[in-house]
């Protein structure tokens, strides 16, 4: 199957995000701090978990994009559910996580077959590495996020958890072919 029909399911089958207290609270609250821009709807995405990531890092909280018992604190929300990161996990849209993570790099815009490639190349050199323990799959996900983090962390470049200029070239990958 190729990487597009698969991103194309992966997509009808995950859902869009779905709305929560929860989310809405977190997103007013990063809004108020100055780490989240986008709509304040309780629906969960990229926006989203870029904005808990930015909240993560300034606080020296461990950086996973998700709305943990720590994260909550630090944000002073208080939840019913005694362990939010054990809930279930939030449907994310393959197609955004994938943009996500190559904003403000060269690949933002370059065709969903090609960036399903880079990153899979990215999570096979990050896990050589030692950064990455995820499965190899092409896809985005908190491990990555982490890994790209760590990585970059190790290497004193700008910790963006994303696949920018910089990190690319560093693992080898600024001029990945496209024949593949």
């Amino acid at each position: 199957m190729k990487p597009f029909a698969l991103l194309a399911l992966l997509v009808v089958f995950t859902g869009s995000a779905f709305a929560d207290q929860v989310t809405a609270a977190v997103q007013s609250k990063l809004a108020r701090l100055g780490y989240y821009s986008g709509t304040v709807d309780g629906a969960w995405g990229s926006q989203t978990a870029a904005a808990v990531r930015r909240f993560q890092v300034a606080k020296d909280l461990r950086v996973t994009g998700e709305l943990n018992p720590a994260t909550l604190n630090a944000l002073g929300i208080k939840t019913q559910d005694p362990a939010p990161s054990q809930a279930a996990p939030r449907p994310v849209d393959p197609a955004k996580a994938l943009a996500d993570i190559f904003v403000g790099g060269p690949y933002l815009n370059t065709p969903p077959e090609f960036q399903v490639r880079t990153v899979k190349k990215a999570q096979e050199n990050l896990k050589v590495l030692g950064f990455y323990r995820g499965p190899v799959n092409g896809m985005p996900n908190g491990a990555l996020t982490q890994a790209l983090v760590d990585y970059q962390a190790a290497n004193r470049f700008k910790r963006t958890g994303r696949l920018d200029k910089t990190t690319l070239q560093a693992l080898d990958l600024l001029y990945v072919s496209t024949d593949n």
